[in-house]
């Protein structure tokens, strides 16, 4: 292959999306926190070659890169949507969100194909809409609002209409998150919960949900502890994996509120100082149930995803 082909400039499309930490403890199946991990991807359409993928980046062997992959099956979602052609052409896709620790990864896939099968087609989606086809892929309207919106953002789907509110989150907070060795995928931690609830578990969960929402909405942000205790999924969540448990109970100065990010395996810490202490305690807990983990202090993420319209892109 020559120099000039190995270079040639093809014009297409780049979507940036972040992670994200759904449910919060108490903000179960409602809120959801975008992180500043990032799935990148881009589309160069082409003609007559159908979809081709690759994928790089963290836990790059274990996502499919065949037609069951998610960003595919996003593009193709909005093409079927809007009556489009199939679409051709050549996917790249580099992530640093990791797979199946609560993350978010799913909802960014989706939500990059969403938007690039937009483009493809040359049409724009409503964020309504766009989210209306997020939840009908993935499932998780609190996942893909924050991802699209960015900041910490309440949702209501399942329903008629998608509704979702956003407030800024303060980029302060340190976001400290474990990731312990074991993964647990969402299908078997939703086996894990309940088929019912007693009132009061219902009560305490409701409170503690309203009072995330308006001290944040309020721009306040006065987050402690107890702010995050959950009766809904947590303490059925926490069981799938030995350690965390322990996590959630875990106070230390500094340390405003801990949860499950998502349903697990990860827990994530809001913390205002003593970051390095908090990560060194965390992670004992884990190892001395013989979990290896990792460990990542970011930032909440206020932009959300983007794309630039006919950038050049190198293959």
């Amino acid at each position: 292959m020559s120099n000039k082909s190995q270079h040639e400039q093809s014009h297409g499309w780049r979507v940036t999306v972040p992670a994200t930490s759904a449910n919060l403890g108490c903000a179960f199946d409602c809120g959801g926190l975008a992180l500043k991990l990032y799935l990148r991807a881009s589309f160069v359409p082409a003609a007559g070659q159908g979809l081709t993928l690759e994928y790089s980046g963290t836990g790059a062997d274990r996502v499919p890169v065949n037609e069951s992959n998610l960003v595919l099956r996003g593009i193709r979602f909005v093409a079927d949507y809007f009556g489009a052609a199939n679409p051709s052409g050549h996917v790249q896709v580099d992530s640093q969100i990791p797979v199946s620790v609560g993350l978010g990864s799913s909802a960014a896939a989706v939500l990059a194909g969403l938007l690039l099968g937009a483009r493809f087609c040359g049409k724009d989606l409503p964020p309504e809409k766009l989210l209306r086809c997020a939840e009908e892929l993935e499932g998780h309207i609190d996942n893909a609002a924050a991802a699209y919106y960015g900041g910490l953002v309440f949702a209501l789907g399942n329903s008629d209409r998608v509704v979702a509110l956003k407030t800024k989150f303060p980029e302060q907070i340190k976001l400290l998150i474990v990731i312990p060795s074991i993964s647990v995928s969402t299908h078997h931690a939703r086996r894990a919960l309940p088929p019912s609830y007693q009132r009061e578990d219902v009560v305490h969960t409701m409170q503690r949900a309203a009072l995330l929402a308006a001290t944040c909405f309020s721009g306040n942000f006065e987050l402690f502890p107890e702010l995050f205790d959950d009766r809904l999924h947590q303490p059925y969540r926490q069981e799938l994996v030995p350690g965390i448990g322990r996590c959630l109970r875990y106070r230390h100065e500094g340390l405003m509120g801990i949860a499950i990010s998502g349903s697990g395996s990860s827990v994530i810490a809001f913390v205002e100082k003593n970051e390095k202490q908090i990560a060194q305690d965390l992670q004992k807990i884990f190892s001395e149930e013989e979990i290896g983990t990792q460990t990542l202090i970011t930032f909440a993420d206020n932009n959300g995803a983007a794309i630039t319209k006919d950038a050049a892109i190198n293959r």
